[in-house]
């Protein structure tokens, strides 16, 4: 029964919050937690997951059909981290447990895992050189590593240290964790495949975002090596007297207690209501939360599965975390939906939608459609600017248009 124990970084470094055990492969697996006699205690301990994992004693069992608990499951990453453990483990197939474990230090979030009470560690099922040792590639090295990545069959010796930058981290595009301006920055590379800056695309949307007054963190766009490189400054990473402090940080699946498989059967009115059991400062969270949905139809967003929604843990409670993974894709047809529900007309993507159900968001009508006007004038205004200072091309730019076809729609009606 592979096992580990689960730290979490609070102020004074990583404290261990208990054991995890699992068992079973593929569809059998399952796992179980308990909680440490002395984290129990503390005045400052954290439930890793606030609905799967309470803060109890005695153990607690995954539901049904759940490899990990959603709270320690986060801490795992997704599609690119899991191609770049998948080269390095070569023939072997790897679990949910050995994701979770073998992530570098640079993982979302305040979790960690060991073998036992001495501390933090990577554990990794597969055998490694010890080639892994400091997380300091500049974005060169990290851009020449994507490439061999994309390229070739083995991992190169000389790019192993990437699995600790990029292994750790969720999404299904390349990217990694690197030092910046010194501060902590994901960098996101361009694929080969691309048809269209996607790492461009993604700044202008952000840039945007914020001009539409959401909260999201800093962003840069970057040449390296004649490549476009799109930087967002972390959140879940603060300095403090002691050094970088780690925010603990859940996804939208674990703050509903959903499973992956069933994002899109939820919508952003459950969120909400989740938002006032956990939030410490739910009104605002609220408003965010309606804004960011009014933003994605706008965009064209449909990338806003509960995994592209965060949460912080600030002390008291779980807030919002600063937006991110918001990337408007050019899309043929005129009818649009969203990942999750937006309103009573189900995930569809219209502004008139997104009013059906504003009062759970604690806004009137009224607000809600002063609001709403007020975004979509400074999308429309602002996009093709943005997009030309960003350096998009005029034939891409004209394929970015069909993102904003909502900005052109009446709201009412």
């Amino acid at each position: 029964m592979p096992s580990a124990y689960v730290y979490i970084h609070l102020a004074e470094g990583p404290v261990p919050a208990g054991r995890l055990d699992t068992s079973g492969e593929g569809r059998d697996a399952t796992a179980q937690f308990t909680y440490g006699r002395l984290y129990l205690q503390r005045e400052d301990r954290v439930a890793l997951d606030p609905i799967q994992l309470p803060l109890v004693e005695g153990t607690q069992f995954t539901p049904e059909h759940f490899a990990l608990f959603n709270g320690i499951r986060d801490a795992a990453p997704d599609g690119w981290g899991r191609h770049l453990m998948d080269r390095a483990a070569g023939s072997r197939l790897l679990t949910e447990y050995d994701y979770l474990v073998a992530t570098g230090d640079s993982r979302v979030g305040a979790l960690a895992f060991g073998s036992d009470l001495n501390g933090p560690q990577r554990l990794l099922p597969w055998e490694e050189e010890q080639t892994l040792h400091g997380e300091d590639l500049d974005l060169p090295a990290l851009l020449a590593a994507v490439g061999e990545l994309d390229s070739v069959d083995d991992l190169p010796i000389s790019h192993r240290r990437f699995l600790s930058r990029g292994s750790s981290l969720g999404g299904a595009r390349p990217k990694a964790a690197t030092e910046f301006e010194g501060r902590q920055w994901l960098a996101k590379f361009g694929r080969q495949d691309d048809r269209i800056p996607m790492c461009r695309i993604e700044y202008v949307t952000m840039q945007l975002a914020a001009m539409a007054g959401l909260n999201v963190p800093q962003v840069r766009l970057q040449k390296v090596l004649g490549q476009d490189v799109y930087l967002i400054e972390r959140f879940d990473r603060v300095e403090a007297e002691y050094g970088e402090h780690r925010l603990p940080f859940i996804s939208g699946l674990t703050i509903l207690g959903a499973h992956e498989s069933e994002s899109s059967r939820y919508s952003y009115r459950q969120l909400a209501d989740q938002i006032r059991l956990f939030s410490a400062k739910p009104t605002q969270d609220l408003v965010e939360l309606w804004k960011r949905m009014v933003f994605n139809v706008l965009c064209s967003n449909n990338d806003d599965h509960l995994r592209n929604h965060g949460f912080l843990w600030d002390g008291t409670g779980w807030c919002l975390s600063p937006a991110y993974d918001i990337v408007a894709f050019p899309q043929v047809s005129l009818d649009r939906d969203l990942a999750i529900g937006v309103g009573r007309e189900g995930r569809r993507a219209t502004l008139r939608n997104a009013l059906t159900d504003i009062a759970s968001f604690g806004i009137t009508p009224e607000q809600g459609i002063a609001i709403a006007k007020n975004m979509q004038s400074i999308v429309k205004k602002n996009w093709v600017a943005t997009a030309k200072v960003a350096g998009i091309t005029a034939n891409d730019s004209e394929k970015l248009s069909t993102c904003f076809i909502a900005c052109d729609r009446a709201i009412e009606g």
